[in-house]
């Protein structure tokens, strides 16, 4: 079951990492609500869960963005001037 995002309301506080647990309050229709309570899940963690994913997933756009801009830059390479490199590599 999924956690419809356009009925979450976030508040959150700011903590220092290691010595502090910030708490976020997430509020949802009293429908969603009582469907949750008949899921047998640890929400706390569900919901950690998905942000981590989320901010992992939004980590590998972002790469994703920055090499395609580094390919654009590079000029093409042909194999034959890879297989002359690996040559004169081995050659040292």
């Amino acid at each position: 079951m999924q956690v419809m995002l356009k009925y979450i309301d976030v508040k959150y506080t700011f903590g220092v990492y290691m010595s502090q647990v910030d708490a976020i309050t997430v509020k949802v229709p009293r429908e969603l609500k009582t469907k949750m309570k008949q899921v047998k899940l640890n929400w706390s963690e569900y919901i950690r869960d998905s942000i981590t994913k989320k901010i992992e997933e939004q980590k590998m756009k972002d790469a994703s963005v920055k090499l395609d801009a580094l390919r654009a830059r590079v000029k093409p390479t042909t194999t034959r001037e890879v297989v002359s490199w690996i040559r004169e590599d081995r050659e040292r």
